[in-house]
């Protein structure tokens, strides 16, 4: 593959690096994207003739040939030649990364490699010289404002760089922090350990005036020979990395490893001892996740957006407290430094819920401890986001966006709930789901089954009819799932009165929705065709907008609220043949070289999180939705000369850059064999695949793995269209195959 940005991070620990080889560095960091400062970083070999050939991370040495790139889900290596002695150099970072084995993951620390092959030839080229049996290899750094040193024991052992730094914790971009206790820099000491005996000190001529580095002598080898020269890079502090609220006290909070690591030296030999399993662990999930028959952009779309999510995740214990150590988990929201958007987990929840649903209940409980009342309906709505930068303090967003935050914390916690059989989270918040159905239900001013207050979303680089408008279809259907979603929970409580009645809210709702917002072959953006007494709540002034305003455009959004409730199982909402006709219009009307816009009023207004969002529910509904590339397309453009945002979201009228949304990827892991899982079905777990049975194909149905036991489920289909599971754990229901009378009606309406 060519050249381009490409993040390699870790999860809750936000070690990571930004490798950018158009501008001939690398971003470093042990505090993760938006905290780091440029790095030098010389990797290579010496030719015979005394030549130092690198890859392009570095503005010293004479850059390799050909350099490209390969990535997998926790690796990636880099590749360049040496044109006139016949030989291939490879450098690989591995970020270890195994489901819910906390210890593994949190580990801040990578895996490096480096080896050297001959090859047969360089294109046309006559080699210069004999190719040697044995060459030198080295790593050397310069990084500004960093202590650097080296050292080599005795007999070339223990051959180690050492780093320490101070990291200010102020971000790059995005907002600034709330006013608040501001927390000094930390201190930071990071570890480069050569594993191979037989290490040298880089000449100080070649490290360059603040450089250090280590070489090391490697004997050619063929592909597959196990000669390599390994090391392992480690990071640590201990110092407060984020304030967070905890009821009326400010509390300082580290990083979770520090419980598991006192220090650098105890991460370097746990990295040490355990090398081997923990890599094979992590490699046989990448084995796991290629199985998967996703080829090209989608691929490559997941092993992006996979770094991008875990280099924006913090995990960590909150300090100076009585009673027992909490644990918070949280999410940059990229570039905008904002804590857990709901809006963004809301579609992130793809990625728990496939691979670490405890890391989505965590979220649930912090969401609930800053829960917004709405005095007017005696009822509440949700914070967009819990805090900014390194304060946690609850909504710093400019605005609320009380519908849309409402409804999509209700959904995320049905999804959990029904996906894992975990009732414990909803049953600790029953009176904030009763505050949210009030709100719910107080907020359709006019009986007409649309929102007439608390409108404004977070699509902010749209029109005003799709961010600000009343009687927005998007926010109408989302609150019929919402409510529904509601009545589903209560179901389960003393309180089946508000179930009850939220399930007759929702069906009226249903009804007046589509007789009024129905446009022939698409839901409205909307019913208000112009903008009186409209307020744009970012600037607090009068919107102004008339009948060309795109009300009644084409929208990738009509069934946006649906997806959650589909996968595990609910009822269809609305119409079934009038959304695949919505969807397959939008994708008609609204496209552009980069994917759907917004709407058809605004098609250069792509965010890719929201296309594939839509291409998920449009496979589960079996209608083809293959625009993956054109989404690729932009990540290419994105992060390739000049450019340099890791995953973005967005085209070029707006930067959500470094973006964990991505994540929402996972998805094409479970569309492709239209897994639905239904945890809490009134029979029992009810669980189905429904795959395409054209090819033969190998999905992976990673959310039912037990994955202490290395067991996971796959669903294959053979060559003559026949399903059947390897490795089941739970009884799964395939589709197409022969069941029980019993399971077809209770799957009547799951897929369409």
């Amino acid at each position: 593959m060519q050249l381009m940005t490409w993040t390699m991070a870790r999860l809750g620990s936000r070690f990571g690096f930004l490798f950018e080889p158009y501008k001939k560095r690398v971003l470093h960091s042990a505090m993760g994207r938006l905290l780091d400062k440029p790095l030098d970083l010389q990797v290579g070999l010496v030719e015979p003739d005394g030549t130092r050939r690198v890859l392009p991370f570095t503005v010293d040495g004479k850059e390799l040939c050909n350099c490209e790139q390969f990535e997998r889900v926790n690796s990636i290596t880099y590749r360049g030649y040496s044109e006139d002695y016949r030989l291939r150099f490879e450098f690989n970072v591995h970020s270890i990364f195994y489901p819910q084995d906390e210890k593994l993951c949190l580990l801040p620390a990578f895996y490096l490699e480096m080896r050297v092959h001959p090859i047969d030839r360089w294109r046309w080229r006559e080699h210069r010289g004999e190719r040697p049996e044995r060459v030198k290899l080295f790593i050397r750094i310069k990084r500004p404002d960093t202590e650097l040193s080296v050292k080599v024991g005795e007999g070339g052992k223990n051959g180690q760089i050492n780093l320490a730094y101070e990291n200010d914790l102020i971000p790059q971009d995005g907002p600034s922090s709330k006013e608040g206790a501001e927390l000094d820099p930390v201190h930071v000491q990071e570890r480069i350990l050569s594993l191979n005996p037989g290490c040298e000190v880089m000449d100080e001529a070649f490290a360059g005036d603040d450089g250090v580095g280590l070489e090391y002598e490697i004997p050619i080898s063929e592909s597959g020979s196990g000669i390599k020269w390994r090391l392992i890079w480690a990071a640590y502090t201990r110092d407060p990395i984020l304030k967070v609220q905890d009821g009326s006290e400010m509390r300082d909070a580290t990083y979770r490893y520090c419980s598991h690591w006192l220090d650098v030296n105890e991460v370097m030999a746990d990295a040490v001892a355990n090398r081997d399993d923990w890599l094979a662990h992590s490699r046989r999930f990448e084995k796991i996740m290629e199985q998967a028959p996703l080829r090209g952009a989608r691929r490559h779309l997941i092993n992006q957006s996979f770094h991008s999510f875990l280099g924006s995740t913090f995990w960590c214990d909150i300090r100076d407290q009585k009673g027992p150590m909490k644990q918070w988990f949280s999410v940059w929201e990229g570039n905008c430094t904002y804590h857990s958007a709901l809006d963004v987990e809301y579609n992130v929840s793809l990625w728990y819920l496939t691979l670490w649903p405890r890391l989505l209940a965590m979220q649930i409980d912090q969401w609930a401890a800053f829960e917004i009342p709405h005095e007017p309906s005696g009822g509440s709505y949700m914070p967009h986001d819990l805090g900014v930068g390194t304060q946690i303090t609850g909504q710093a967003y400019p605005h609320d966006m009380p519908v849309e935050e409402a409804t999509s914390f209700l959904l995320v916690l049905q999804a959990y709930m029904h996906w894992t059989a975990d009732r414990s989270v909803a049953h600790r918040h029953q009176g904030l789901i009763e505050r949210l159905a009030t709100y719910l239900k107080y907020v359709d001013r006019d009986g007409s089954g649309f929102t007439s207050e608390g409108n404004a979303n977070t699509i902010d680089d749209a029109n005003h009819a799709t961010q600000f408008a009343k009687k927005q279809t998007y926010l109408a259907v989302k609150r019929v799932a919402a409510l529904r979603a509601v009545s589903t929970i209560l179901q389960q409580t003393p309180n089946k009165e508000l179930a009850k009645e939220c399930e007759e809210i929702a069906e009226d709702a249903i009804t007046k929705i589509e007789r009024s917002a129905w446009l022939v072959d698409h839901y409205a953006v909307c019913l208000e065709k112009n903008s009186f007494g409209m307020i744009d709540d970012a600037t607090g002034e009068m919107v102004t907008f008339n009948q060309d305003s795109g009300w009644d455009a084409y929208s990738i959004y009509s069934a946006n609220g649906t997806f959650l409730p589909h996968i595990i199982g609910q009822p269809d909402i609305l119409d079934l043949k009038r959304v695949k006709t919505d969807i397959v219009a939008a994708i008609r009307e609204n496209n552009s070289q980069y994917g759907n816009g917004h709407t058809s009023a605004e098609p250069d207004n792509v965010w890719v999180s929201q296309n594939m969002w839509r291409d998920h529910l449009a496979v589960y509904l079996r209608i083809p939705a293959g625009h993956a590339q054109c989404y690729w397309d932009m990540q290419i453009m994105s992060n390739t000369r000049y450019q340099s945002f890791g995953y973005i979201d967005t085209y070029v009228n707006n930067q959500l850059a470094f973006y964990p949304r991505g994540a929402v990827a996972m998805g094409y892991l479970l569309s492709g064999p239209r897994l639905i899982i239904d945890r809490l079905a009134p029979g029992g777990a009810y669980i189905t695949v429904e795959p395409n049975r054209s090819t033969p194909q190998r999905w992976p149905l990673l959310p039912l793995a037990d994955w202490k036991a290395n067991k996971i489920p796959v669903c294959v289909i053979d060559p003559n269209g026949n399903v059947n599971i390897e490795g089941e754990i739970d009884p799964i229901i395939v589709h197409g195959n022969q069941v029980s009378e019993d399971d077809e009606d209770k799957g009547k309406n799951l897929i369409g």
